[in-house]
């Protein structure tokens, strides 16, 4: 297949992308081949993505070399005007975008949604990663720059833009990638019944560590088979996922860090359980998209 195919509204998941940790982190956590979504916009060679700073246009031909593009568009013959959900994408575009977030972002939240139990080892590194995506939160909070909605990775601003144009156009997720057949409770399931037990929201320490460095040391800790989990969950850990709700209740609802509740925070991380897309929800478990293709540029 090549970009001059592509059609406006198709969905593009990308491979991971080479030499990124945070892509293999993703591919992992989800059992699947991709770790990133955009979709066409308007013509073959222009594709809009949700990527910090904001939703933004880009070159496909310049973001294509390097990685395998699945190529999946909407299967209902009836349906030949994406003009609805071009329209949602550019309301997005001229200022109504929500909050982006790097990748990292979308590590943390399929760790905290994600059945199992991590190692202790893992958990550790599961703690230095929702400390820095708070930190970015709380800057956020400082800066007042508050979004519109609450935060959306790569795969949710796609599935959004075809949700809001219109009943036609809505995906459906069948059988999604953390749902699983795992008995095992989430860390959000454990954080909900947890009480906090101390704040480290007014001493949050810089990590010097880079983002690709935290998804490596993750990767391999949940690479490394002789690392076994105690079965329990560290207090410190699940006060970390309290801390991280209450800064996101704070940015999602645009109030001050002292009036923002953690227990409301946990209340949105539960809502968006149930909502959360992911890039290989959209290429496995979407009935409504299908696979027509693959690009592939060096």
């Amino acid at each position: 297949m090549h970009v001059r195919d592509l059609q406006a509204g198709d969905v593009l998941l990308f491979s991971p992308e080479e030499g990124s940790w945070i892509s293999k982190a993703i591919t992992w956590l989800t059992d699947a081949p991709v770790s990133h979504a955009a979709m066409t916009y308007q013509i073959p060679t222009k594709m809009v993505e949700e990527t910090p700073p904001a939703v933004r246009i880009a070159e496909a031909t310049m973001r294509f070399p390097g990685r395998t593009v699945h190529v999946m568009r909407l299967n209902k013959p009836t349906i030949d005007d994406f003009k609805p959900v071009m329209d949602i994408a550019a309301k997005y575009l001229n200022g109504e975008a929500p909050y982006a977030m790097n990748n990292l972002y979308l590590v943390g939240m399929l760790l905290i949604y994600k059945k199992f139990t991590p190692s202790d080892t893992t958990q550790k590194i599961i703690l230095r990663i929702l400390k820095r995506l708070t930190e970015k939160l709380l800057d956020a909070i400082n800066q007042h720059k508050y979004p519109d909605k609450h935060p959306m990775v790569c795969s949710q601003f796609v599935f959004e833009c075809y949700q809001e144009a219109g009943k036609a156009y809505q995906l459906t997720i069948k059988n999604g990638s953390l749902l699983g057949d795992s008995n095992r409770p989430t860390l959000l399931s454990k954080a909900f019944k947890h009480k906090r037990q101390q704040s480290q929201l007014g001493g949050l320490q810089s990590d010097n560590t880079s983002d690709e460095e935290l998804a490596k040391e993750l990767f391999e800790a949940m690479n490394d088979e002789t690392l076994l989990a105690s079965g329990t969950v560290a207090d410190e850990l699940l006060d970390a996922i309290h801390d991280f709700a209450q800064v996101l209740h704070g940015v999602s609802h645009q109030v001050e860090l002292d009036k923002a509740d953690p227990k409301q925070g946990i209340a949105i991380l539960q809502a968006q359980s149930s909502m959360f897309v992911t890039p290989g929800d959209l290429l496995r478990h979407c009935p409504e998209l299908a696979h027509i293709g693959d690009i592939k540029l060096k």
